[in-house]
């Protein structure tokens, strides 16, 4: 991966017609959504000797750590197990370290066991999520959400993508037959995922109603952070000018307030062809090009700061700050819309995943 940089370089080119062939239109957007919990059961069928020389029934605790192919994170995981004389003690495994037990414990040394579940794709896809906070204790076994704290109660929009449903929130349009299912264009993947148990695939262009496959999301404002995980077969910023996601004015494709996160040499922000790019990367003011670019078939953490009133975009990739553009683009922008999926501007196929999509008013952070 190239080395992160933090300051910005701009070029001005020619418009070009940027061929938005759909998605957009009507639709309202309702309470916030935060469907990103996943599911894992802890089994009870171990053996703990406690302190004072009693054996216990204690639970060995099965979690599952987010793994992030080539950026790999392991949420801690914690274990208080007891109930002396009882087989159905309780474990959880958190990425904050909390603990959960049942009934009357005594703390002992039971073991973690970590659990990595690997897709059949031999591209690396899979990556198992960390089990969460907030465990749900019955009958001695243990159920974690998942909820790894990527879902802040203020998040104006959060999902997993754990259900085949559209998210609460999201919207999806045509300039076609509005029976149209959003399935044509998206699909819920259950073999590729940044957590457990599925992520959203964006279908190439030889799937699907055409180019521009995005959803709409609400956001809390001109000023607004999201973060996601980013994945395709395709390295990441070694095409033309292609969009994976844009701060906007509203959910139509065709909006004049717009800022994307693209790339074009190399990933960039692009604001109608004025373009930043992390430091040393991109055009270059000497002559010739550096694209910025990440590695195929291997999950990143995005983040996106966007300021349209004090026009200061911010972007992180892997908590590494990459560009921070100053005083860009040249106007205000009352953005109330955060868009993602791809837009083919130049016609390359590629499949892409997202997982773990959260728009909120602060830094929601990787994990």
């Amino acid at each position: 991966m190239n080395q992160p940089a933090s300051c910005i370089l701009g070029r001005t080119r020619p418009r070009r017609v940027h061929h938005w062939y759909l998605v957009a239109g009507l639709g309202l957007f309702g309470s916030s959504a935060c469907s990103g919990s996943h599911s894992n059961t802890v089994s009870d069928d171990s053996t703990v000797t406690t302190g004072a020389g009693t054996t216990t029934g204690a639970a060995t605790a099965q979690t599952s750590n987010a793994t992030t192919l080539g950026n790999s994170t392991t949420g801690g995981a914690s274990t208080t197990s007891g109930t002396t004389g009882s087989p159905a003690t309780t474990s959880s495994a958190s990425a904050s370290g909390s603990t959960t037990s049942a009934g009357t414990t005594s703390t002992s040394s039971a073991s973690s066991t970590s659990s990595s579940s690997t897709s059949p794709d031999t591209t690396g896809g899979t990556t198992t999520g960390a089990g969460g906070a907030g465990a749900t204790t019955t009958g001695g076994s243990t159920t974690t959400s998942g909820d790894t704290g990527q879902c802040p109660d203020d998040a104006t929009f959060c999902s997993g993508f754990d259900t085949s449903e559209l998210p609460e929130g999201a919207v999806y349009k045509l300039n076609g037959d509005p029976a149209t299912p959003w399935t044509s264009d998206f699909e819920v993947d259950t073999v590729v995922f940044n957590t457990p148990p599925s992520a959203l695939r964006v279908r190439p262009n030889t799937e699907g109603s055409g180019a521009y496959k995005m959803l709409a999301v609400p956001t809390p404002g001109a000023a607004f952070w999201v973060r996601f995980y980013l994945r395709s077969d395709v390295d990441l910023g070694h095409s033309d000018h292609n969009v994976y996601a844009a701060a906007a004015g509203s959910d139509n494709p065709n909006d004049s307030t717009y800022i994307e996160f693209a790339e074009d040499v190399g990933l960039a922000f692009n604001s109608h062809d004025v373009v930043r790019w992390p430091e040393g990367f991109g055009r270059l003011e000497a002559g010739g090009t550096n694209p910025f670019t990440l590695p195929k078939d291997e999950w990143h953490c995005i983040e996106i700061s966007y300021d349209g009133a004090a026009r200061v975009q911010q972007l992180y990739v892997n908590d590494a700050l990459q560009i921070d553009a100053q005083g860009y683009p040249e106007g205000t922008n009352a953005f109330t819309t955060f868009k993602f999926g791809y837009n083919s501007l130049h016609g390359t196929t590629r499949n892409t995943w997202y997982d773990d999509v959260a728009v909120a008013p602060g830094r929601i952070g990787c994990y």
